[in-house]
């Protein structure tokens, strides 16, 4: 059929006439065979055109010719037939007993057609959860195709070997597995692959990927008969939408599918589009609900009691949270203790409407009878756990908890399915009274996502998997906040330890992954000097695949073991704090309101600080601001452009800083809305050294010296590395007019531990980079928006790419980017972020300094020379900075010290 159903349907109904009148000049038993092998072909066409009942007929046709010619070999033909359609519309079971019946008779099939057989077979056990048949049929395929010859079918076994991989947990394989079958020249119909793929890469973390290969693989599906792969697509498009918060396009995306599914009678299938849009219906009803809260919290700045005892609850007044306005009001006899509770339970499951919530939960409910009469117990399961989030929005945990309990617990290998369930499980908990239990599941969830980034090389695909646990660390941080500081403290850095990136010193070298960069080099070479429009276009083309077969590659790059993190508990951090001689502000965003957990002289506290909306529309104007005025070309606008910074920053200041009261030097971990923001120019900031940490945890661990064998921390108590000689690498990029006397001066600073590599080359600084010490690095930089691996550093024999970094890992002590924009990143879904700077820090360095908007050359050269000339003197990396910053252009506040304090 090849993708053509129509034209095959036609052939096939054209040959049944012909045998037909065939009858009575051609050997009767011969007729018989040859009718029969064409009803049973026929029948998957018509499948594929109109749906089940016609296939069936088709086939029971087929069966009353087998049972009289008594042909066990056309038996087998039919019983493969008949598992392909059932499987097709979701009946499991029977297609395992109609696969079970073509194995035994399987000298019934030429040797090609057993490699189909094994294919079906391999596909079907991994569905019905026997992963080591499924690979025994798939080996077995791949070895039948590979000796045949059968490149179509080689194709077909090896990407399932990687779908294998995928059922399995195993990411960067099913990548890597499915990207060897697209090497194979083949002309088989690609449509199930690319949905494969896509599948892959939603289940990574890596959602916008996803949705575009969704939307290439629909694009390719041209003509009639590819109603149930259409539908397909569109089921993960829901998803994926559903994922990323687009609820209309996930809503229109599952009816579509749905609609398929019914009209060609897949059952199964359609009970999944089904729960899916119920799914959506039921995140309209939270958001709707929570839409219409109020911000909460009263007053800026208002401290919140730090809560040592567990459950402790807060008063009314200092609960950074408004109430639910529309929700039911509990009476107001009611005990303190009751209503806090009951508010707690509306805050975590939401208020919807009841009698919605009911016709979803029973719709849930018809559904898992019809996924247990076709045996598919993971759909059942899946309907159980939508039944039971419809019954908490409808106010009643007990039935909620009935379902959860009915559960048969499948185990599908999908992380996304297995923290979704969690998320369901430990918001019944809290409704039923069992906080206890609920913290305890959200703990066990916090370590399921990270081992689930374990086996990956790749910190882009590390990065991407978090968005499956963003809903999880929410309802963590709700259950937090009413126990005060030290519970919140605790949850945040529950899941920012989830999603701190391991250094990738298991990544290996890879030949078609240096080559593809190589290109992308050179390509990006040919753009600097290229100035006709068109051919500047090819060139852009050009260097986006080239990038996408780079993230390609290094997503299905596997670690070979790696490095170990030692551990750093938050008590264990927070005395780090005091020898430091630091305050922490974690900051947070909570209930429409930035939130923060201070940690000042030792005391935990917590504050409701400032709207959230207001706090990022500030923070983007300040960065609008501060981008403008680092021009020196704005004339008379300037005192405009400097008046509105002024103004921004001291909204910012007096929110988010002055309320803490401390003048020590600070630890700021960021939220979004504050994110790439230059704190140096905020008043009480003046001066004044700061580290921004990716968590307290974090900068603790950084403040120790690097182990050889693992990455982690080593030293003295203090942090210190004892009797350690800093050596100092320069290396230096074109076209920046004061790079090269930037570099001389510093290496002056530093005398004979240092080295100026001038013409500066990459092997030299990827070199320097994993080696303990100190690098700076004087050159152009861009920051990447779409795809933050690729990032750059301009040197003399081109750009050094984020990702190149990955093999060796990064071992320096301390990094200083005298380049412009190379301190932003990007945010990702699930409250992740990735940029050069965080780059380095992910694969191992202990501190960056680096820039977060356009530095003029001078200011750059300027701050940094008194910065090592600060360093060099003794001065802590976070100090020797601020009074670098204080004592030039203000612009210079641009630079930040990133996560940990480098001592010299």
């Amino acid at each position: 059929m090849a993708g053509r159903p129509v034209d095959a349907a036609r052939s096939l109904t054209a040959a049944l006439d012909e045998i037909d009148r065939a009858a009575g000049s051609a050997p009767a038993r011969e007729r018989l065979e040859l009718r029969c092998k064409t009803l049973i072909t026929l029948a998957l066409t018509e499948f594929m055109l109109a749906g089940v009942e016609p296939a069936t007929a088709r086939l029971s046709e087929a069966e009353k010719l087998v049972d009289d010619l008594g042909d066990d070999a056309l038996r087998a033909r039919l019983d493969y037939q008949r598992a392909n359609i059932h499987g097709r519309v979701g009946d499991l079971a029977s297609a395992w007993d109609g696969l079970e019946g073509a194995v035994r008779r399987l000298d019934a099939f030429t040797e090609q057609e057993q490699c189909s057989v094994h294919l079906s077979r391999g596909m079907l056990a991994f569905e019905l959860l026997r992963p080591q048949e499924a690979l025994e049929s798939f080996a077995e395929a791949a070895r039948l195709a590979h000796d045949l010859g059968g490149v179509a079918q080689e194709f077909m076994a090896r990407h399932n070997e990687g779908y294998a991989a995928y059922l399995l947990g195993d990411i960067p394989r099913s990548l890597a597995g499915m990207a060897l079958a697209e090497e194979l020249e083949s002309d088989v119909f690609t449509g199930p692959a690319r949905l494969d793929r896509a599948q892959v890469l939603l289940e990574a973390g890596l959602v916008k990927e996803a949705v575009e290969a969704l939307h290439g693989g629909l694009e390719a599906l041209e003509g009639d008969g590819h109603d149930q792969m259409r539908a397909e697509f569109e089921l993960a498009l829901a998803r994926a939408h559903r994922l990323l918060g687009h609820l209309d396009l996930a809503a229109a995306a599952a009816a579509s599918a749905h609609v398929t599914y019914a009209r060609i009678g897949a059952t199964a299938w359609a009970a999944k589009a089904m729960l899916v849009g119920l799914l959506v219906d039921l995140d309209r009803q939270r958001r709707t609900r929570r839409g219409r809260t109020r911000d909460g919290g009263g007053e800026p700045g208002r401290e919140q009691p730090d809560a040592e005892r567990p459950d402790a609850e807060q008063p009314d007044a200092e609960r950074p949270d408004a109430e639910q306005p529309d929700a039911e009001q509990p009476d107001a006899e009611q005990p303190d203790a009751e209503r806090a509770d009951a508010e707690l339970v509306r805050r975590v499951v939401g208020v919807g409407d009841a009698a919605v919530a009911r016709a979803a939960a029973a719709t849930a409910d018809e559904l898992t009878e019809v996924a247990t009469e076709l045996g598919d117990s993971e759909l059942a399961d899946s309907a159980r756990v939508v039944a039971a989030q419809a019954l908490l929005l409808a106010g009643d945990p007990a039935g909620a908890n009935t379902r959860l309990l009915s559960l048969e617990r499948v185990s599908t290998g999908s992380l996304s399915d297995e923290l979704e369930a969690a998320v369901v499980t430990a918001m019944t908990l809290v409704a039923t009274g069992g906080l206890t239990p609920a913290r305890r599941i959200l703990v066990r969830a916090s370590r399921r996502l990270a081992a689930g980034q374990q086996g990956s090389a790749s910190l882009d695909l590390r990065t991407a998997r978090a968005v499956h646990g963003a809903r999880l660390s929410e309802l963590d941080l709700e259950l937090a906040v009413p126990r005060g500081s030290a519970a919140v403290l605790e949850a945040l850095e529950r899941w920012r330890s989830a999603t701190d990136r391991l250094p990738s010193l298991g990544r290996p070298d890879d030949e078609q992954l240096a080559q593809l960069t190589e290109q992308l080099r050179a390509v990006r070479g040919h753009l600097r000097g290229e100035s006709d429009p068109e051919h500047v276009r090819e060139l852009h083309d050009h260097a986006s695949r080239l990038e996408r077969q780079i993230r390609d590659r290094d997503w299905a790059l596997s670690r070979s073991g790696g490095a170990s993190r030692a551990p750093v508990r938050v008590r264990q951090a927070r005395e780090h704090l005091v020898q430091a001689d630091r305050d922490l502000v974690w900051f947070f965003r909570h209930r429409g309101r930035i939130g923060a957990v201070g940690v000042v002289g030792g005391r935990a506290t917590m504050r409701d600080l400032m709207a959230a909306d207001r706090a990022a529309e500030l923070a983007q104007r300040v960065r609008v601001d501060l981008r403008a005025a680092a021009t020196h070309h704005l004339g008379p606008l300037a005192g405009a452009v400097w008046s509105s910074l002024r103004a921004s920053v001291a909204e910012l200041d007096d929110a988010l800083l002055r309320p803490w009261r401390t003048d020590r030097g600070l630890v700021v971990v960021t939220c979004p809305e504050l994110s790439a923001l230059p704190w140096a120019l905020l008043p009480s900031m003046t001066g004044r050294p700061f580290t921004v940490a990716l968590s307290l945890t974090s900068f603790a661990r950084r403040a120790a010296g690097h182990d050889d064998a693992t990455g982690g921390p080593v030293g003295g108590a203090d942090g210190a590395d004892r009797g350690r000689t800093t050596d100092v690498h320069v290396s230096v990029g074109p076209s920046v007019p004061r790079a090269s006397s930037e570099g001389r001066a510093i290496v002056g600073t530093w005398g004979s531990r240092a080295h100026l590599a001038e013409p500066s080359r990459r092997f030299e600084l990827v070199r320097a980079l994993a080696r303990p010490g100190v690098v700076h690095v004087a050159a152009h930089g861009t920051h990447q928006v779409e795809s933050p691996l690729f990032s750059s550093l301009v040197l003399h024999d081109g750009p050094v790419f984020a990702h190149e970094l990955q093999p060796t890992g990064v071992r320096a002590d301390h990094v200083v980017l005298s380049a412009c924009e190379v301190g932003l990143t990007s945010p990702r879904p699930g409250h992740e972020s990735l940029g050069l700077a965080l780059s380095l820090l992910s694969l191992g360095a202990r501190s960056v300094v680096a820039a977060v908007s356009p530095v003029p050359d001078d200011v750059a050269a300027t701050t940094m020379t008194r910065h090592h000339e600060l360093l060099a003197s003794g001065l802590p990396g976070d100090e020797a900075l601020a009074r670098a910053v204080a004592e030039t252009d203000d612009v210079a506040a641009a630079f930040l010290n990133v996560g940990g304090q480098h001592s010299p």
